[in-house]
């Protein structure tokens, strides 16, 4: 059974090299979204508070909504277009979507600069409807494709690992580029963000694009897809099945009536708050609660916590086999709430120096807590799947789904009380200070709670029903005849 199962799951290094950047578009793209849309929108476009966090729920919902078509309706595809594999050719949608969308985003509204606020909320929300549904055909279908490429479970941890290390990779390239451009212009406030702007933010766009499509044609040329039929995959379930055992068939009904999944999907979700809220609100809490730093730590800042979180990426599946994937979950959230403490402490710190030393080594922490627990929150939704590849996409799908609910409704809100004018205020460094402390700090807590709860959950494992014996006697019979009756399949 093992080297049934070796032969065709263990990956080359090509393939592994070609997946684990086929989110790389993806990746730049969410994180300068997160990490500078509210900044942009408030500050260059000049929207009210209200507006932008509209907008980003406008995002997310649409986000949500795309995620649940494109998991259900790529399951059910047969074939792809053009002999691409059906996974792949919605990939491509996807990045096509994304290329033609992002750069709008990020512009000053053309032809409508200075029209009524209505006029450019519609304006970018068309856009941001047309990225976010992009995003997802992307995404949900490159996480779907890891379980379809190996059952191995080391090799899915190594793919969950090398493409979280290519998220963080994303993420150097981007927040690198950003301090550049942040740091060679020239302004007069070089504490904050101006509508003078506005070409900085153009040019970090096409520099995002251009990498993430470089990355994209390599993905589409390197990887080749798993293509099984229907009999190879039951000829799959049959190698794995004992006995008196056989592996259950999955419908996405089955999933929903699961504890586990969600557990699993609760955990996710806190594991995407907590990354998500510290990375867009990061920005305003650099300019307007410390105030004091040079406006070129918006990129520096987020830059440290890539590099970090890029290194722990590459130990992340020898640490998961001696410690356990529930203990090292918890030390990633462990490590992020000792980074919300000192967020909160921070402000106090009078030397300018002590400040810009304590902001990197706080950094440094949610680097290496937001890459921990975000690659244990995959590799937990990937060992739910297990082989049953079936509803792969599904799965994720909602998991997505629920984290882009729950983030878009927490911005909002917090966008709906906020206080901050474009100038700092005592008031406005007080908000932002509990904003990147209390909700990812409570969330972590709540992910740890989770996480002991099914400390000794056998996920996916009790998936296997017991078969008669002249059933077993059949199942015998088609493993030996399998090489001989296969080529009449076709």
């Amino acid at each position: 059974m093992e080297e049934s199962i070796s032969k065709t799951d263990v990956l080359s290094k090509r393939s592994k090299f070609a997946y684990s950047i086929g989110n790389v578009l993806n990746d730049i793209t969410t994180s300068m979204w997160f990490s500078y849309i509210l900044l942009f929108y408030n500050r260059v476009v000049t929207l009210t508070n209200v507006s932008a966090g509209y907008l980003l729920l406008i995002g997310q919902i649409a986000d949500a909504l795309s995620t649940i078509f494109v998991a259900l309706t790529c399951d059910r595809t047969r074939t792809g277009l053009f002999h691409h594999g059906k996974r792949k050719t919605w990939h491509l949608i996807g990045v096509i979507c994304v290329l033609i969308s992002f750069p709008f985003l990020f512009n000053l509204c053309i032809g409508c600069q200075h029209s009524k606020l209505w006029v450019k909320f519609i304006y970018y929300a068309v856009f941001i409807i047309i990225y976010q549904f992009g995003w997802v055909c992307s995404h949900v279908v490159h996480l779907a494709m890891i379980n379809e490429l190996t059952h191995i479970e080391g090799e899915r941890v190594a793919l969950n690992s090398y493409r979280i290390a290519w998220t963080f990779v994303s993420n150097v390239f981007l927040f690198t580029m950003a301090s550049i451009l942040l740091g060679l212009s020239a302004t007069s406030d070089q504490s904050s963000i101006t509508p003078a702007d506005a070409p900085l933010f153009l040019k970090l766009t096409f520099f995002a694009v251009g990498f993430g499509l470089i990355c994209m044609i390599i993905f589409h040329i390197g990887l080749k897809e798993s293509n099984q039929t229907t009999e190879e995959r039951e000829y799959h379930s049959k190698l794995i099945s004992t006995s008196n055992r056989k592996l259950k068939q999955m419908t996405w009904k089955s999933f929903l009536c699961e504890k586990e999944f969600y557990q699993c999907a609760f955990i996710w979700v806190c594991a995407r708050v907590v990354l998500i809220v510290t990375v867009a609100f990061l920005p305003l809490y650099i300019i307007d609660t410390i105030s004091r730093l040079d406006r070129i730590f918006i990129g520096v800042a987020p830059l440290c916590a890539c590099l970090s979180g890029l290194l722990t990426s590459f130990s992340m599946r020898a640490v998961n086999e001696r410690l356990g994937r529930n203990l090292t979950n918890i030390i990633g959230y462990g490590l992020a709430l000792v980074g919300m403490i000192l967020l909160w402490f921070i402000i106090d710190i009078k030397s300018k120096v002590e400040i810009e030393i304590a902001l990197i080594s706080t950094c440094i922490l949610l680097g290496i807590g937001a890459s921990t627990t975000g690659i244990c929150s995959i590799t937990l939704a990937s060992d739910l799947i297990g082989l049953n590849t079936e509803c792969g996409a599904f799965v994720y799908g909602v998991m997505s789904f629920l984290d882009k609910i729950a983030n878009g409704i927490i911005i909002a809100i917090v966008q709906q009380f906020n206080p901050c004018k474009l100038s700092s205020t005592q008031t406005c460094a007080s908000y932002y200070r509990c904003i990147v402390t209390l909700i990812p700090g409570g969330f972590s807590m709540l992910a740890i709670l989770m996480i002991l709860s099914m400390w000794k959950t056998n996920l996916g494992g009790n998936r296997y029903e017991i078969i008669q014996e002249e059933q077993c006697e059949m199942e015998m019979k088609t493993k030996v005849d399998y090489n001989e009756r296969s080529p009449l399949v076709d």
